[in-house]
C-alpha cells in the first residue's frame, strides 16, 4: 500500500479527520490539552494514538518546547502535504476536512534590512533552493549566479560583519531536498512551475501576497498593487520576474528571498539584483533594491530583464544570459 492510499484509509474514520481538522484550523501550534478542550474526544489515550499516527503519516508535525523544567509538545499541520494536489483531492472526498487557512502576511523585514536580516546572533545561515523541474538550460544559467551570490554574501558577512567563517553556512539544494531547510532563511529560485517551494509559498500566502503568480504553478505574475498582469505571452511579461523578501511561512523569524521569473531571464534579473545589492553592502554604497516604488513598506518588486536581442532570443526559445535589468514596479 502506498503512502497516499494509507492516508486515505486512515482518514476514512471521522474522529481522525476531526482531530486533523482541528489542528489545521489553528493559526498556531496547538497542544493536546487545547485539542481536548475543543473536541468531543475526552479520552487522552485515544487522542494521543491519533496524534501519533497523524505524525507518522506526515499530516502533522510534532515539536517539543522546553517550558521551565519540563518539555511541552505542540502539533502543527504539515503545510507541504496539506497544500498538495493530493490533499486538495481529499478535501473533495471528505467534505468535513478543514480547508488549510491562508496565512496572513506581516512583513517583519524590508529591503532596507537586507542582507542583515540573514544574521542571527553571530552566524549567518542560508539555503539556496533551485527547482528540480527546471530545464537543464534554465537551471545551468540560473546556477551561474549561485556561486557568486554565495561567495559575495560570505565575504560581506566575514569582512563587514566580522562573522567567523565557521559560522557562515550557505548551502545549495534542490526543492525536493529542502524539507530540513524550511525553518531557515531560504533563497528560492524559480516560479512554482519549476520549483515546488515557490508553489507552496504561493499556496500558503494566497491572496495575502500583494504581487504573486496567478496560480501556485503559473508563470503569469499579477500585481494587486497596480492591477497589472504580466503575462508570459506579452513582451514585458516574458522578461519579467518577481523579487520579494517574505516572512518564511514555516518559521516567521526567518525570511524567504524569492527570485522567480515568468521565464528564466526574469529569474536571472532578480538574482543579479540580489548580487548587486550585496556588492553595494560590501562597499557601503547606495542600495540597489528598495521597497515597492508606490508602497514603500512592501518589499516586493517586479523586475524586467534587459539585453541585446533578448526578446527575440526568448521568442526563439533560447536561454540567453541577460546583461542588465530594470524595475517595472
Amino acid at each position: 500500500m502506498d503512502d497516499q492510499e494509507e492516508i486515505r484509509n486512515y482518514l476514512s474514520e471521522s474522529s481522525r479527520r476531526m482531530v486533523l481538522s482541528q489542528i489545521i484550523s489553528y493559526s498556531k501550534a496547538v497542544s493536546a490539552s487545547e485539542l481536548l478542550d475543543n473536541l468531543p474526544i475526552k479520552n487522552r489515550s485515544t487522542l494521543y494514538n491519533i496524534l501519533d499516527r497523524l505524525t507518522e503519516l506526515n499530516l502533522i508535525t510534532r515539536k517539543e518546547v522546553k517550558f521551565g523544567g519540563s518539555n511541552r509538545v505542540f502539533y502543527s499541520p504539515n503545510h507541504e502535504l496539506i497544500s498538495s494536489d493530493y490533499f486538495r483531492n481529499l478535501l473533495l472526498e471528505f467534505k468535513d476536512l478543514e480547508r488549510p487557512s491562508i496565512l496572513t502576511l506581516d512583513f517583519k523585514y524590508t529591503w532596507e534590512d537586507f542582507p542583515e536580516c540573514l544574521i542571527t546572533g553571530n552566524s549567518l545561515q542560508l539555503a539556496i533552493v533551485l527547482g528540480s523541474w527546471m530545464t537543464e538550460a534554465a537551471n545551468t544559467i540560473d546556477a551561474l549566479n549561485v556561486p557568486e551570490i554565495s561567495q559575495t554574501l560570505s565575504y560581506w558577512a566575514y569582512r563587514n560583519k566580522k562573522i567567523p567563517l565557521e559560522n557562515i553556512m550557505i548551502d545549495s539544494l534542490l526543492d525536493y531536498q529542502a524539507g530540513f531547510a524550511k525553518n531557515e532563511n531560504m533563497l528560492v529560485i524559480g516560479s512554482g512551475a519549476v520549483n515546488r517551494i515557490t508553489s507552496e509559498i504561493m499556496e500558503l500566502y494566497g491572496n495575502s501576497l500583494p504581487v504573486k503568480f496567478l496560480t501556485p504553478s503559473s508563470k503569469n505574475i499579477y500585481s494587486k498593487l497596480t492591477d497589472i498582469t504580466y503575462s508570459e505571452e506579452s513582451p514585458v511579461g516574458l522578461l519579467s520576474g518577481l523579487l520579494a523578501l517574505l516572512p518564511n511561512p514555516w518559521d516567521k523569524s526567518k525570511v524567504i528571498i524569492l527570485c522567480a521569473g515568468s521565464k528564466n531571464v526574469g529569474t536571472q534579473a532578480a538574482l543579479k539584483a540580489i548580487l548587486d545589492d550585496i556588492k553595494a553592502a560590501i562597499s557601503m554604497g547606495t542600495k540597489v533594491i528598495s521597497n515597492h516604488s508606490k508602497f514603500p513598506k512592501i518589499p516586493v518588486r517586479v523586475i524586467k530583464a534587459e539585453g541585446e536581442d533578448l526578446l527575440t532570443k526568448m521568442i526563439q526559445q533560447k536561454s540567453p544570459k541577460i546583461q542588465q535589468y530594470s524595475f517595472v514596479e
